[in-house]
């Protein structure tokens, strides 16, 4: 007979729209990577839009369309119609119940968001782990907000600590206490994102304000000089006339150097990119930066301030056009 807790396990669910094997990009190693769907911010250049609402979702990859007019037909909804030769999606009807994916020959119609237990997942996370013990690897659950879903993540994270599967928590801060509570003692890394420092910026880019974000920083330190863990980086996207300006990037600086010197490892400076442009084009949102990018004389200036500022591990990633 099971017992309560492993009973609490199978029946668990956390919303999940795209699941990465042998990532090396978010944390040490191979991993595997869990996108949470539901983020509380709506940051305006998000690259993973498709994870911002909470509900299931669709949307179509016209290039894959042969126009056959099956999903139209079958969707109990009405939701979807064939207008100027291509498939347009009514997002206030979509339910999101996947009928039209289900039907259409060629795939054109991708399912944003499907609900995994916790063993689901953790079934395909023992399928790389042959390649996280070799690598150092392991698992980061990031989004959306991860930490919308802290039950799910928190049960995830035990499996992993059981296994010696190495755990990675990437948030944005804007989460309840009760879901530190539940996730960071059993995590490993927290890559917390400090994007935008001043309040009415954050809520004019983001659509919340940064109080609560601060709180959850402070939480961590808390926690972290009290158990020596978990090891703490920070993340700050480089976005062209959000989070870019020497203002914000000097606020950050004195925030760290003031509050965290001595207890996070890295500090990473994502450059910005439009590689995430047709992903506004399927869901329907308006992508706010095109024609936007980093020349080489922007890219100058966050060198500058990174050697400026060697006494923290500042590493730049992303994409960069130096022209």
């Amino acid at each position: 007979m099971a017992t309560e807790q492993h009973r609490y396990t199978e029946e668990l669910k956390g919303r999940v729209f795209k699941i990465e094997s042998l990532n090396t990009h978010n944390g040490p190693g191979y991993r595997t990577v869990i996108y949470m769907k539901g983020c509380t911010l709506n940051c305006l250049w998000c690259h993973n839009p498709e994870g911002i609402s909470q509900k299931k979702e669709i949307w179509v990859l016209h290039s894959k369309c042969i126009g056959c007019l099956c999903c139209v037909s079958v969707c109990p909804h009405s939701a979807l119609s064939f207008v100027q030769d291509k498939i347009e999606v009514d997002r206030d009807k979509c339910t999101g119940c996947y009928t039209c994916a289900g039907f259409c020959p060629t795939k054109a119609i991708e399912k944003l968001g499907e609900d995994f237990t916790v063993d689901e997942v953790f079934d395909k996370v023992l399928k790389d782990k042959v390649f996280m013990d070799t690598s150092g690897g392991g698992v980061t659950v990031t989004g959306g907000e991860p930490g919308m879903a802290p039950e799910f993540v928190s049960q995830l994270f035990r499996k992993c600590r059981e296994e010696g599967i190495h755990t990675a928590f990437d948030t944005s801060g804007l989460i309840s206490k009760k879901a530190l509570d539940a996730i960071i003692p059993f995590t490993d890394l927290v890559f917390f994102d400090l994007k935008i420092m001043k309040e009415e910026n954050a809520k004019k880019m983001t659509g919340k304000g940064t109080s609560q974000i601060s709180e959850s920083l402070n939480w961590i330190k808390s926690y972290k000089m009290e158990h020596d863990k978990p090891e703490l980086q920070f993340r700050t996207p480089i976005i062209p006339g959000a989070t870019d300006s020497k203002e914000n990037l000097e606020a950050i600086e004195q925030l760290l150097r003031e509050n965290y010197e001595g207890l996070f490892t890295d500090w990473e400076l994502n450059l910005f990119n439009d590689i995430c442009e047709d992903k506004y084009q399927r869901i329907n949102r308006e992508w706010i930066f095109r024609e936007k990018e980093f020349g080489a004389g922007a890219y100058q200036e966050i060198e500058a301030f990174k050697n400026k500022n060697q006494k923290f591990n500042i590493t730049i990633s992303g994409f960069i056009q130096k022209s």
